[in-house]
Parts: structure tokens; sequence; C-alpha cells
């Protein structure tokens, strides 16, 4: 008994029909024909009732399909798993990620993997989120790193983390001593956001709707770390997840958003039904440190960017000083007292 004819028989099993199986394993008609017919013959009972051009399966042939489609089922485990085995010794794994992913999660984990298995190969593709699904559908993607839930049923995702949407402003905008902000509060601000084509963007646009105001956007850009750049003088502000906010660097404020606030959740992307090789397992595994790293970044981020102290004075009584009483504690007069740290 050969692998070949219980594929052959699983097949016209499925199909009914031996020129449709022919076609769908490429082989010849006749060729089929003779595999089944050996088949047969070793197993000592018909396992297709014929009936004209098409073909049913015999009783034998249904008390038989089961025990063929598990032992396939078992032998390609079997054939998975000592590729795992090598495939942490060689090979590639490919990885889509989308862009904000890449420069504030990915290079964590890429590094961490590749110390833990120099031989395989890691190849990193910047795509978007409907982009990675295509491609994990087709095959060319071992795993993918993008919003969860997934938008196609052929794609099976994980979630790996939340995070919010935050204004980022630079340090001296009329609006960086703020600590929250309702989004009705953004109309009018000139803002530089993603294009429309992004998800986050349009995250961001359905929230400007639910607060009921349009964005006032002045510019757009594909690059998350050009965003926050372009923040770094004038009047421009932005909108970014939490993480690459907190990498921004010094000078760089994040606000709270709420009314509403806005959270989205980064996803791990697989094939549904695909087997999962050892590579990309590990890799996953990988992913979860790294963002304990990025968040740790990110807290400290968070403890810097809030306003100096003197930004939260007018929200409270004044402490008694020897100041004289008729001089006022304003942020205005902040600048003339040495900073609180």
């Amino acid at each position: 008994m050969e692998l070949r004819q219980l594929r052959y028989f699983l097949s016209v099993a499925e199909t009914e029909h031996l020129t449709q199986s022919a076609d769908a394993l490429f082989v010849t008609q006749s060729t089929l024909s003779h595999g089944l017919r050996q088949l047969e013959a070793e197993l000592g009972l018909p396992l297709f009732d014929r009936l004209g051009r098409g073909l049913q399966l015999s009783q034998a042939g249904m008390a038989f399909r089961s025990h063929a489609a598990r032992a396939l089922q078992e032998l390609e485990a079997g054939r998975m798993a000592l590729a795992d085995m090598a495939g942490l010794q060689a090979g590639t794994l490919t990885v889509g990620v989308i862009p904000t992913f890449l420069t504030h999660l990915l290079p964590q984990a890429v590094a961490a993997f590749s110390a833990h298995y120099p031989g395989v190969q890691v190849v990193v593709r910047e795509l978007r989120g409907g982009p990675i699904e295509e491609q994990l559908i087709a095959g060319r993607l071992d795993v993918g790193i993008s919003f969860h839930p997934a938008h196609r049923d052929e794609i099976e995702a994980e979630p790996l983390f939340d995070e919010r949407l935050q204004l980022v402003v630079h340090a001296g905008h009329p609006l960086a001593r703020r600590r929250s902000l309702r989004m009705r509060e953004l109309a009018g601000v000139p803002l530089a956001l993603l294009p429309q084509s992004f998800a986050t963007r349009r995250m961001i646009d359905a929230a400007f709707a639910q607060a009921g105001v349009a964005p006032a956007v002045r510019v757009e850009m594909e690059s998350v770390d050009a965003l926050l750049q372009a923040c770094r003088s004038g009047p421009l502000a932005t909108i970014a997840a939490e993480r690459a906010a907190a990498q921004a660097g010094p000078g760089i404020r994040a606000i709270a958003l709420t009314d509403p606030a806005t959270v989205r959740r980064a996803g791990v992307l697989w094939r549904r039904g695909a087997s999962r090789s050892a590579a990309a397992r590990e890799f996953v595994a990988r992913l979860l440190p790294a963002m304990g790293a990025v968040a740790a970044v990110a807290d400290a981020g968070a403890a810097l960017s809030p306003p100096p102290a003197a930004a939260a004075s007018p929200r409270r009584p004044a402490p008694p000083a020897p100041a004289p009483a008729s001089r006022p504690t304003s942020a205005a007069s902040a600048p003339r007292r040495p900073a609180r740290r």
C-alpha cells in the first residue's frame, strides 16, 4: 500500500469523479484508475461502486475512508515534527508586520529570536493589515503582526496587547499642560495624521465622528515617526499609540484622550487551518518579552509626559508661601520659580 494510493482514494471519495480528481492531483485519469485498482486488489474488496461515469463509495469504502484520512494526517504530523526540528537549525521565517509595530515592537523580538536560533533567516515585510492577511492566505507569510480581530474568515487572530491612542504635542504647545482632553476639544486643533488608508486613521476618524466634530487635518504622512517629528515645533499635533509616543524622545508630551477613549488591539495572525512551524511559534513566544520591554519604556515615558508641577497649580489652592499675598500663583508666573522635579 502506497501513500499516493491513499491520496487517490480520498480525493475520489470527495469528488466522486475520476476526471476532477485527476485534475486536482495532476495525474492522468488512467494513472488514477490504475492506482485505485491496485489498492482495491490489495484490500480484497471494492472501494467504489461504478455508476455510469461517476463513482460512489461502497460499504467497504465508507469503512476505510476515516482510517485512510487519519493515517495521512498522522504521517503529515510526523513530517512536520521532523521539519520543525530541522527548521530551528536552518531555513527562513517570513513575518508580515504593520509599520507601527515594525518600529516599536519587532526589533526586540527579532534580536531575541536570532540570538537563540542563528541558523534561521528572518525576513520581515512591512505591510498594511489587508495585504498581511492576503499574503498569509497565499502562503507567502508564516505569521503576521497586525490588528485584532482579523477581517478575513481564512485568518485566525490571537490578541497580543491593547494600547491607547493619545494626543502628542511638543512641550511648548498650548495644549502641553493638559493631562487629558475630550475628543471634541480637538476641534480646530491643526493635526498631522496618517492617511485614511491606515486602520489607525479610520479609528481616529470614528472617534471624532462619535464626538460630533471633524478633525482639522493639515498634514498627512505614512510614517508615525515622521508625524512625531513634525510635532516637535509649531502648531501641529498628532494622535499616536502610547508606545510610539513614549519612544518619541524628550520634549514630547502625550495627553490622554477621552469621550471617547480609543484603544486598539494588536494581534498575531495565522492562516486558519495551516500548520504552524516551530520557528513561527518560537518567534511569537519572543514577542511577549519584547512587548514587556516596550511597555516598560512606555511607562517610563508616561512618567515624563505630564507637564511640570506648576501646570497643575491652577487646579488646587496655592499653599502658604512667604511671597506677598497679592502676588497670584499662575501658570504665567511659573517660569520665574525654579521648576519642581
